[in-house]
């Protein structure tokens, strides 16, 4: 039986547009990621935070007159809501993760321990509204997957994958070889690095195509397992199998098969 509501609760993310929820939920979603990389940066957090605040308020003003309106959004998102209830050691509510966010977004002092803390509220604040914005209504691939995916191209030395895939934590990276899409996967490239001196170097240089046909292993997907902009995600899911280490999909730009229109994995549906 759904839970009960009063009258208005949880009902602001119902005036946002389904393009506009994607939009923000993108907007929390990199600053996360930013915030993720700077463990004393929440300032992105914060901009994303204000941006929902004066669309859902409809005038320029501060976190606090943003938070009402913020706060019946936050009312879709379990993680903001019941599981504080439930498991108040583990989350936090929306009311204390707002207010942290708050009086450090208007503290000067962002250093050390505090910052820490401060960052960490507005991560998991981040999450819990990024769940709300996305709630109550059936998404398709587009609407979930990160969009301007990071490939490698098969003329491109074997140290340009590892560089890229070293930086950015990289499980997978797509590349595109003949007329299918392969994945450079990271025990592949490992498997085939972990040699010393010489060959190491000469293998380095190699391009991607070169390494391929010198036995590095790559993912070959099918087209079956390709995926499109239009496709409901629950579809997805109902297809996907469980399997041992990481998975990504690409998605396919169905004007241009030979290029991505973006990139899906788990991570972004949980």
């Amino acid at each position: 039986m759904p839970r009960s509501r009063t009258p208005g609760q949880g009902s602001t993310s119902r005036d946002l547009e389904p393009h506009e929820r994607v939009h923000y939920r993108d907007r929390f979603r990199e600053a996360r990621y930013a915030a993720l990389a700077d463990a004393e940066g929440f300032g992105a957090i914060c901009f994303a935070l204000e941006a929902l605040g004066l669309r859902l308020l409809g005038k320029q003003g501060v976190l606090e007159q943003y938070k009402p309106k913020i706060a019946a959004c936050a009312a879709n998102s379990p993680v903001l809501t019941e599981l504080p209830e439930r498991f108040p050691s583990r989350f936090k509510s929306f009311e204390a993760l707002y207010r942290t966010v708050q009086t450090a977004r208007n503290d000067a002092m962002h250093i050390g321990a505090y910052a820490r803390h401060a960052t960490e509220a507005a991560i998991e604040l981040s999450i819990g509204l990024e769940e709300a914005l996305m709630a109550n209504f059936e998404k398709t691939v587009k609407d979930v997957m990160v969009t301007s995916p990071m490939t490698v191209q098969p003329w491109q030395p074997v140290a340009h994958a590892r560089q890229l895939m070293l930086m950015h934590s990289f499980s997978f990276l797509p590349v595109r070889i003949g007329k299918s899409w392969w994945l450079v996967s990271e025990i592949g490239l490992a498997k085939f690095l972990g040699v010393n001196g010489d060959t190491k170097k000469a293998r380095l240089a190699q391009t991607v195509q070169e390494a391929k046909a010198d036995g590095m292993e790559l993912v070959k997907l099918r087209d079956v397992d390709l995926l499109q902009e239009g496709m409901a995600i629950a579809a997805v899911l109902e297809r996907a199998k469980v399997q041992k280490g990481p998975t990504l999909w690409l998605v396919i730009d169905e004007k241009h098969p030979d290029h991505l229109a973006g990139v899906l994995s788990p991570f972004e549906l949980m």
